[in-house]
């Protein structure tokens, strides 16, 4: 039985007896990050409110290194391209099927550890209901974005779109987190790179009622989760209170640790989005690949718009056949992104005093701002001469598209190398989850905070 075996306490698995007292339970006394293992924030719905399960974090890691199951480069054996990616999304989708599509098509009957999902140590805990993990789906509460970031007529008629997701990582990453929390509050930097075969999945549920969003959400699933309302948060109400909340899944992100098909980055980004309207029986069914990348296109990277008239990106493949509201939402230059990703950014700011207004700007892609993970947390997500990034919408300091500080979130780097450079960062392979469980260790070890507490996953 392995440490984390042990560890797990009675918190994640408490009777409704118990979470019936009131109509909102604070568990744990430990404060934001005082415990690594425990499930969720702490906050629990009356039994009133809420009749169903409450998923417990999986943070039993594997002992030993699992055999790899998804094949090196897909069936393709072979570097991607923009003519293969699709294969190697279909291929990835159907592997992932028999062990992950509950979570969409019977969210009610989603139990990760008896799938053979793992989740993240220092993530569940919080002493506000928006932070860590919610107890219903175990989900990290999002970015709250505005209806415009999507074109007409594509907008939804709710003023605020934000995202409620779940990461989970498959037994061979497991097994890593399990080398590097070897020790809880001793993080091992060394262990810190994903086995080959490593797959990461982001599930992402969008707050929209159906009826507020029917061109996109017609004949989704709903997920339950309990936080506060999106518009509590956009609007800044003081003290929030958490209620059961209805998300429907949106968007699935996932990357896989893949040498043969990324040989330059190791990695390989995709998406797949809900589409209302492709064929199938099931939910699951009606998830369709949005696209994939490999590499940011660093040749490109000192284009002002991020890509030259009449040239194509060869390590970015979008559908063609991609549901039409994702098309406003793709990354810099159209490199890959999906529509909860935040790729494009508002209220935009230049270094050189250049204001955007309310116009879209694409700003990211699925690798630049996972390249940007390093512990310390050292530079921002976006391309920005700040650490930090505000709410969508308000006014945010970039540098100029283009430039030679902005083409540095657009390079290609293997995991194990910072965007910062020097001997200080270290790399977190593509992982920002993970960067932000490091910066919750010192708060309790009582080592120098160096990250930013809160993780909005988007």
């Amino acid at each position: 039985m392995s440490l984390f075996s042990i560890l797990l306490h009675a918190p994640n698995h408490l009777p409704r007896a118990i979470v019936a007292a009131s109509s909102l339970v604070f568990l744990s006394s430990f404060g934001a990050f005082g415990d690594p293992l425990t499930s969720n924030n702490g906050f629990y719905p009356d039994a009133s409110d809420y009749a169903g399960p409450f998923v417990a974090a999986n943070l039993d890691y594997p002992d030993t290194l699992p055999d790899a199951r998804f094949p090196a480069g897909g069936a393709l054996q072979q570097p991607l391209t923009v003519e293969t990616a699709q294969d190697y999304m279909l291929l990835l989708k159907e592997y992932i099927t028999p062990s992950f599509s509950t979570i969409i098509n019977e969210p009610t009957s989603w139990d990760p550890k008896a799938a053979g999902w793992y989740d993240l140590v220092w993530s569940g805990g919080s002493n506000a209901p928006t932070g860590g993990r919610e107890a219903l789906m175990n989900t990290y509460t999002g970015q709250i974005i505005h209806a415009t970031s999507f074109g007409a007529p594509h907008q939804p008629t709710s003023q605020y779109v934000q995202n409620h997701a779940v990461i989970y990582y498959d037994a061979r990453a497991a097994s890593m987190l399990g080398s590097v929390w070897a020790d809880l509050y001793d993080a091992d930097l060394s262990a810190l790179s994903f086995p080959e075969g490593s797959i990461v999945i982001k599930a992402e549920a969008t707050t929209p009622a159906i009826s507020q969003w029917p061109s996109v959400l017609d004949g989704a699933a709903t997920w339950q989760v309990f936080r506060p309302s999106t518009l509590d948060q956009a609007t800044k109400k003081a003290n929030p209170v958490p209620k059961v909340v209805e998300a429907h899944p949106l968007q699935m992100s996932i990357k896989v640790k893949d040498r043969v098909a990324s040989p330059v980055t190791g990695w390989v980004f995709m998406a797949f989005v809900y589409d209302a309207a492709a064929d199938g029986p099931t939910v699951w069914d009606r998830f369709v690949p949005l696209g994939a990348m490999w590499g940011n296109d660093p040749q490109f990277n000192r284009d002002p718009k991020g890509l030259p008239a009449n040239a194509r990106l060869t390590e970015t493949w979008v559908n063609p056949d991609k549901p039409a509201f994702t098309e406003d939402t793709l990354g810099w230059g159209g490199r890959m992104a999906g529509p909860m990703d935040v790729a494009t950014r508002q209220g935009v700011i230049t270094a050189r005093g250049t204001h955007m207004g309310d116009k879209n700007l694409g700003a990211s892609s699925c690798m630049s701002c996972h390249g940007a993970g390093e512990y310390p947390f050292t530079v921002n997500l976006y391309p920005s001469p700040n650490s930090s990034f505000p709410p969508n919408g308000e006014p945010f300091l970039l540098y100029e598209p283009g430039s030679v500080q902005w083409a540095q979130w657009f390079e290609n780097r293997p995991g194990d190398t910072a965007q910062s450079g020097g001997r200080g960062p270290v790399a977190t392979d593509y992982d920002m989850a993970i960067m932000f469980a490091l910066g919750a260790t010192p708060h309790v070890s009582g080592k120098p905070v160096r990250a930013l507490e809160r993780f909005s996953v988007h």
